[in-house]
């Protein structure tokens, strides 16, 4: 009898750790980190190497596609396939707007310099994508990546990052990995290039993203061909690592992962920007 006291005194305590939910952030399937795999620019090789090989390995990847992009006019069958396969067919604009007159951007035309652009023009064009983009999937909601990493419009004066977390999910910029997930920001998420590199910096970056629990997402353009490539063997040897850690990493699409951590900070109350 006299352990009776000390027993109900332990049940509030007992009661409280087996009702309360965990404080931290969580992967799905006890997983500790996430990976996802992105394309941008619906180029031809994605649809003719990276898709094949993304098929054979069984994983899912992310292809942001550029409304006036070549494959866009006589491959829609192909996408429409891809897309019919899992993977997710996500914005990369209508234009591929990029501010002009930065560095290095004397590629960029004229006509579609984000320079020059207003905010309503912005918002227009990533609305005609969203449609566009309907008509191959009849999906509703959708996910962006911005164009060179670009996220305001005339001559930087103006950030559209309003615009686009009130369109998308989510949306993947250009910067590196993240230090804890609590920075990781919907409307402009980071991304890693593995193009030329070789396959131990971008395992080094899967290894860092385990360590911290973030996001490893991987920013490609060509793969095997087209420009900014990463060589197939290389696209071959990050889905080969991915595949043999699948019991460490959470892999899955860009709007799979983005709304999954979406449903986390809702849960553990942090804010969503």
């Amino acid at each position: 009898m006299k352990k009776l006291p000390l027993i109900l005194s332990l049940i509030p305590l007992a009661t409280a750790l087996l009702t309360a939910a965990p404080d931290t952030f969580t992967w799905p399937d006890g997983k500790k980190a996430a990976v996802c795999l992105t394309y941008d620019d619906s180029l031809a090789s994605q649809i003719d190497i990276a898709y094949p090989q993304l098929q054979a390995a069984g994983l899912k990847g992310t292809f942001f596609l550029q409304g006036n992009g070549g494959t866009m006019t006589d491959r829609v069958d192909d996408w429409r396939q891809v897309a019919a396969a899992g993977h997710e067919l996500a914005s990369h604009s209508l234009f591929h707007p990029c501010r002009r007159g930065l560095p290095g951007r004397d590629w960029v035309s004229e006509v579609h310099d984000l320079d020059q652009y207003d905010l309503d023009r912005v918002k227009t064009e990533l609305e005609i994508t969203n449609t566009l983009l309907h008509a191959i999937d009849g999906k509703t909601t959708r996910t962006f990546a911005y164009p060179c990493g670009d996220t305001a419009a005339d001559h930087g004066e103006h950030s559209f990052l309003p615009i686009t977390s009130e369109l998308f999910i989510a949306s993947r910029g250009v910067y590196p990995n993240l230090d804890t997930m609590r920075d990781f920001k919907f409307s402009n998420t980071p991304a890693f290039d593995p193009s030329g590199k070789d396959i131990s910096a971008s395992i080094a970056y899967l290894e860092d993203c385990y360590k911290k629990g973030t996001p490893a997402i991987f920013l490609n353009h060509g793969v095997g061909g087209d420009y900014l490539v990463t060589s197939a063997e290389l696209h071959q040897q990050i889905l080969d690592y991915l595949v043999a850690n699948q019991d460490r990493f959470w892999i899955d699409t860009f709007q799979a992962l983005t709304t999954h951590a979406h449903s986390e900070f809702t849960r553990l109350g942090w804010p969503i920007e």
